[in-house]
């Protein structure tokens, strides 16, 4: 079915133990998995692998259209293999064939920066350029995941996939911090994107970057994600700061037949920045004034007083805000949206009084309980 392959044997105390979980896993992220006899199929991201479990082992065989979709594959199975094997079981994994040498993850590009934008006293716009980067643009999955260098480190180290398949991560003190962003822009074509960031007076990492980055830096990115616009009669978007780049790249690509209104949340009117949008788009902005983000959110009033006619026009509801108003929203949303008919994307992007990573170790707990 391809060009490219490659192969391993791994020695496992209990192979089955492992296969099962693997393949259980991987059917929750698209994989379709085919038993035949004597052997497991699993066909994901455009590529095959052939398992067959013996007295010791797992044998494992790849086959794959490109090298992308073949690191991939083996990503995939090594780090599960590894994940499920019962404890003090160590496997050691070793590939022949295709694609041996260490590299960059498929998904993962080195951005430079080229120019900065400051776009009110707290939002900064970072211009970067790339290669490759159509797989970037759908607005379907908005969010990438940025590799921020220490700024002390004359080169920047990037995670790189080694010979196992595996992710090897730089040491401590060389490893890029990583956070979630939207991309505001992208041309595909000029190999050009745009990011706006949240500028903070108790910067996190990313905060720190932007008020920093000059023409020159380097940047990594690893995705896409998330979920983005979808197509319905009707829009409802409600965002703070940290959602107003993906509201606002979702605005600018709304058909221009298309209805609705945005709720944005800032601190006052200086936060406010030209949006461009379909005529039938209404935008409110809403202001905090001297109450601190997060401490009190008036979009969540703003939320319970909109007009959902039980008849009304299909509609989409958007949400990205502070973790208090997406509780409210999402609860109340529960009871207006209508089953069949709507959709909706309510997410909490932040939590005062937690760091990015403290809030995403939250979220994660809360999920697996669920």
């Amino acid at each position: 079915m391809s060009s490219l392959s490659a192969e391993t044997t791994i020695a496992l105390a209990q192979p089955d133990a492992v296969l099962g979980p693997l393949c259980d896993h991987l059917l929750e992220h698209d994989a379709q998995i085919r038993r035949e006899p004597g052997e497991t199929v699993i066909l994901l991201g455009g590529g095959q692998a052939r398992l067959r479990a013996g007295e010791g082992l797992l044998a494992v065989a790849i086959e794959a259209p490109d090298l992308a979709a073949l690191q991939n594959l083996k990503r995939a199975i090594a780090s599960h293999v590894v994940e499920f094997a019962p404890a003090g079981d160590k496997p050691v994994i070793g590939w022949s064939g295709d694609g041996q040498v260490a590299s960059l993850p498929p998904e993962f590009r080195v951005l430079t920066v080229t120019s900065t934008e400051q776009l009110s006293p707290h939002m900064k716009r970072i211009h970067l350029r790339g290669d490759d980067i159509a797989r970037y643009a759908s607005l379907e999955a908005l969010h990438v995941r940025l590799f921020l260098p220490p700024p002390d480190l004359a080169e920047p180290v990037w995670p790189m996939l080694g010979s196992d398949g595996l992710l090897q991560l730089p040491s401590p003190e060389q490893r890029p911090a990583v956070r979630k962003y939207t991309i505001r822009q992208i041309d595909v074509a000029a190999g050009t994107l745009a990011i706006d960031f949240v500028l903070h007076d108790d910067a996190g990492p990313g905060s720190a970057f932007a008020a920093r980055a000059r023409a020159g830096d380097l940047v990594g990115m690893a995705g896409p994600g998330g979920r983005g616009l979808k197509t319905a009669e009707r829009y409802v978007f409600l965002c703070d700061e940290t959602g107003l780049p993906a509201v606002g790249r979702m605005l600018e690509n709304l058909p221009t037949s298309a209805q609705g209104l945005a709720l944005i949340e800032v601190a006052n009117a200086g936060e406010e920045q030209p949006l461009a949008a379909p005529a039938g788009i209404s935008i409110r902005w809403l202001h905090r004034e001297a109450l601190p983000a997060g401490q009190a959110s008036g979009l969540a009033e703003a939320f319970d007083a909109l007009t959902w006619d039980a008849d009304g026009p299909e509609t989409y509801l958007w949400s990205a805000t502070e973790n208090e108003a997406f509780r409210h929203i999402r609860s109340a949303a529960r009871q207006r949206l209508r089953t069949g008919l709507d959709q909706h994307l309510v997410v909490s992007y932040w939590r005062a009084g937690l760091s990015e990573d403290q809030h995403a170790a939250e979220k994660k707990a809360a999920a697996r309980a669920a």
